[in-house]
C-alpha cells in the first residue's frame, strides 16, 4: 500500500519508517572510502532476492536524453539489490514547447505547486511511494525545498547538479545556501571538474564528498549510427536537405540559444556560398522565428525532430555545430559525430562544453558576418568523404551511469 509521503517544499516530511523494523544489509564491498570515491565501479554482485534498499531519484521532469542514464543506473542497482524510484513533475511551459517529454521504468509523478515568494517563484513538490526510501538523489540548487525538507529530517541525500553558476548570473547569497545545503548532503554529484572544484574551494566541501561523473547523451549509439550509414542514407538525406555545404544546430529553440543571430549567420553564410544551408533540429518557444525564416527564403531546413540514426544522417552531411549561444549536452553528440563546435565568446555555456579539447571548439566573433565566415573556413568533410577523424575516447552513459551508481552504493554503505 503507497503511502503519501511529502519529502518537499511546504508539505509533511517522509513518514519514519516502522519502528523496530529489520534491514538487511547491503550486499556490496564498502571498504573502500574517500580515495576511491572518484573512480566508477567496475563490476557488480549480482542478487537473487529482492531489493533490500530503495533510492529515490527527483527530477523537475524526464527529457527523452536522460531515458537511457536512468535505465542504465536502474540496471546497475539493481545488480546489488537496490530498487530505483525516478520522481518527476511535469516541464515548465519553455521547457514543455520542446517537446522532449518522456518516461522510463520506475516513474512516479510528483504533484506541484507554483508559490511566489517576493520575485522567486518556488515550486511545492509531493509524490507518493512506498517503501520509504533510503537515500534521496535530488537537485542541487539553492531553493530545492524537497531536499532541504529531506536534510533538515536527517533523511540521507545525495545531490547532483552544475556545481556553480555556469548558464545564469551568479548570485552570493544564492551560492551560500546552495554550500549549506551541500554541506548537509552525504555526496554530491557534478558534472564537470570545475564544478567539482569551485564546490571545495568557494564552498569548502570536503574533496571527499564532491564526485564529478560526467554527463552525456547515448553516444555510443549515435556513433554506432553514423558508423553504420550507407549509401542510401546519404542519398535520403540529401532528398531532404539538398546537396552542398550544410551546418547542424540541435537543441531547444529558446533565446539562450540565440536563434535570431543564428539565423542571420546563415543569410551571411549563404551570400559567401550560394550553396549552403543550415539545418536547425529542435523545438521550442522561438519555433514561429525558425518556421518564418524558412517560408521567408532563408537557407534553412527545420527538422523539428531528430533521434538516433536520422540524427545521424544529418551530422554526417553537415561541416560543423551552429550554436551562437549556450552550448550543453549538444558538445557530446559532436563529439560522437566528429563535428566541431562553432560558438561564441557567450557569458552562459553549460559544463559541458570543458568536454570539448582543441579544435572541437571554436570561439568566433561575435558578429553574424565574421561567425559565418570564419565556420565556413574551419568545417570539417562530410561523413561520406572519408576524410573525418572520430575521438575514441568520449563521453557515455555507461560511464555516468557506473560512475553515478558508485557514489549512490558509497552513500548507501555508509549511512
Amino acid at each position: 500500500m503507497h503511502r503519501d509521503n511529502w519529502a518537499s517544499e511546504g508539505g509533511r516530511s517522509l513518514q519514519t519508517a516502522t519502528r523496530g523494523q529489520h534491514r538487511p544489509t547491503p550486499r556490496w564491498n564498502a571498504t573502500s572510502k574517500s580515495k576511491d570515491r572518484d573512480r566508477a565501479p567496475t563490476t557488480y554482485r549480482s542478487s537473487r532476492w529482492s531489493p533490500l534498499m530503495h533510492v529515490l531519484i527527483t527530477q523537475p521532469y524526464i527529457p527523452a536524453y536522460r531515458v537511457p542514464l536512468f535505465s542504465r543506473v536502474s540496471e546497475l542497482l539493481d545488480q546489488v539489490g537496490v530498487r530505483l524510484t525516478i520522481a518527476a513533475g511535469a516541464p515548465g511551459a519553455i521547457q514543455a514547447k520542446r517537446g522532449d517529454l518522456s518516461t522510463v521504468s520506475g516513474f512516479i509523478p510528483m504533484q506541484e505547486r507554483k508559490v511566489l515568494l517576493g520575485q522567486r517563484q518556488i515550486m511545492l513538490r509531493r509524490a507518493s511511494f512506498a517503501p520509504k526510501p533510503d537515500l534521496i538523489v535530488s537537485e542541487l540548487e539553492a531553493l530545492n525545498l524537497f531536499a532541504w525538507d529531506a536534510v533538515l529530517r536527517k533523511r540521507p541525500v545525495v545531490l547532483w547538479g552544475h556545481g556553480k553558476s555556469y548558464v545564469n548570473h551568479p548570485s552570493r547569497i544564492g551560492d551560500r545556501i546552495e554550500w549549506a545545503l551541500a554541506r548537509r548532503s552525504e555526496r554530491v554529484m557534478t558534472y564537470s571538474a570545475s564544478g567539482r572544484q569551485y564546490l571545495i574551494e568557494r564552498g569548502k566541501l570536503d574533496p571527499s564528498s564532491v564526485v564529478a561523473i560526467g554527463n552525456s547523451t547515448d553516444t555510443v549509439a549515435l556513433r554506432s549510427d553514423l558508423l553504420a550509414l550507407d549509401a542510401e542514407d546519404f542519398q535520403r538525406t540529401r532528398r531532404l536537405v539538398g546537396t552542398g555545404t550544410r551546418a547542424l544546430f540541435v537543441g531547444g529553440l529558446d533565446k539562450s540559444k540565440r536563434i535570431d543571430f543564428l539565423i542571420e549567420s546563415a543569410i551571411h553564410a549563404r551570400r559567401l556560398d550560394p550553396s549552403f544551408k543550415l539545418i536547425i533540429v529542435g523545438k521550442g518557444e522561438l519555433e514561429p522565428i525558425v518556421k518564418t525564416a524558412a517560408t521567408n527564403g532563408a537557407p534553412v531546413v527545420h527538422v523539428p525532430v531528430a533521434r538516433g540514426r536520422e540524427l545521424a544522417r544529418l551530422a554526417a552531411v553537415s561541416g560543423a555545430v551552429w550554436m551562437p549561444g549556450r552550448v550543453g549536452l549538444v558538445a557530446v553528440d559532436a563529439l560522437a559525430f566528429g563535428l566541431p563546435v562553432h560558438t561564441t565568446d557567450f557569458g552562459f555555456h553549460a559544463p559541458e562544453v570543458e568536454f570539448l579539447e582543441g579544435e572541437e571548439v571554436l570561439y568566433l566573433e561575435n558578429d553574424p558576418q565574421s561567425f559565418a565566415e570564419n565556420s565556413l573556413n574551419h568545417s570539417v568533410p562530410t561523413f561520406d568523404s572519408g576524410d573525418r577523424g572520430l575521438r575514441e575516447e568520449i563521453p557515455t552513459i555507461q560511464s555516468v551511469a557506473s560512475a553515478f551508481a558508485k557514489v549512490v552504493t558509497d552513500a548507501l554503505a555508509h549511512i
